[in-house]
C-alpha cells in the first residue's frame, strides 16, 4: 500500500477522527476501509454504496481475500440475512442508503444493539458525491447525517470521493454534521503526468493502425 492508505486505516482504527478521503479512481480508496479488518479480527465495517453492482463487486473481492461480506439491498434485506449479520457471520456489510435509513428497519435496530456496535470499526460513505448530486431523487442520502446522533464517538466516519471542490466539502460536511476540528482530510492529486492529449493528422488507412505506431517505443 501507499503511505496515505495506512494513514486512513490508522485513523479509522483509533476512532478519534472523521476522515475525508479524496483520491482518483483506481488509486486505492477501497483498500483504506478494508485494511482495518486485518488489524482487528473481530471488527466489522459498514459501507454505504450507491449502486448494487458495486456492492456485489466488493463482496466478490473480499471473498477472494477470505473475508465474509454481504451486500444488502431491496432484494437481500431479508430477516434471515439481518439475523446472520447480528450473529457476526459477516465482517463487511455493504448497504444501500435506502436500507440503512429505513425507518424502524433492521439496520436501525442493529445500530441500537450495543454488542454489534462494540464490533463496529467505522461507517464508510463511498462515492460521497452522491450526497449532493443524487439527494434530490434519493433523499435517504440527505438523512445520513442522522448517524452522528446514534453512533458513539469511538466509531469513525470515512467519506470517500474522487474530486473535491470548496462547495462540495461544505455541502458534505453540513449534511453529515462533520466537525472541522475532528476531520482528517486526505487529498490525493488526480493529476496523471503520464497521460497527455495528442492530436495527430491521420495519414494511413484506418484498418492498418499505422498512425498508432508512435505509441510503440523504438526498438521494441
Amino acid at each position: 500500500p501507499c503511505l496515505w492508505q495506512p494513514k486512513v486505516a490508522e485513523a479509522l482504527l483509533k476512532g478519534d477522527q472523521e476522515v475525508l478521503c479524496v483520491a482518483a479512481t483506481g488509486m486505492g480508496k477501497t483498500l483504506t476501509f478494508w485494511m482495518p479488518l486485518l488489524f482487528r479480527v473481530d471488527g466489522i465495517q459498514v459501507i454505504v454504496t450507491p449502486l448494487n453492482m458495486l456492492g456485489k463487486q466488493n463482496v466478490a473481492s473480499l471473498a477472494k481475500a477470505g473475508i465474509q461480506a454481504i451486500a444488502i439491498n431491496s432484494e437481500t434485506a431479508t430477516p434471515a440475512n439481518f439475523y446472520a449479520i447480528s450473529n457476526f457471520r459477516y465482517r463487511a456489510i455493504i448497504i444501500s442508503p435506502e436500507q440503512m435509513m429505513k425507518p424502524g428497519g433492521d439496520f436501525e435496530r442493529l445500530l441500537k444493539d450495543q454488542l454489534f456496535i462494540s464490533h463496529l470499526i467505522s461507517i464508510v460513505i463511498d462515492e460521497a458525491h452522491c450526497l449532493t448530486e443524487w439527494g434530490d431523487f434519493r433523499p435517504e442520502y440527505w438523512e445520513l447525517g442522522w448517524l452522528c446522533y446514534v453512533l458513539p464517538p469511538s466509531i469513525s466516519l470515512l467519506v470517500t470521493l474522487v474530486t473535491l471542490t470548496k462547495s462540495t466539502i461544505t455541502d458534505i460536511t453540513w449534511i453529515l454534521h462533520m466537525h472541522k476540528d475532528k476531520t482528517l482530510v486526505i487529498h490525493r492529486s488526480s493529476d496523471r503526468p503520464n497521460i497527455k492529449i495528442s492530436i495527430r493528422k491521420i495519414k494511413y488507412p484506418l484498418n492498418t493502425y499505422t498512425d498508432l505506431a508512435f505509441l510503440i517505443p523504438a526498438g521494441f
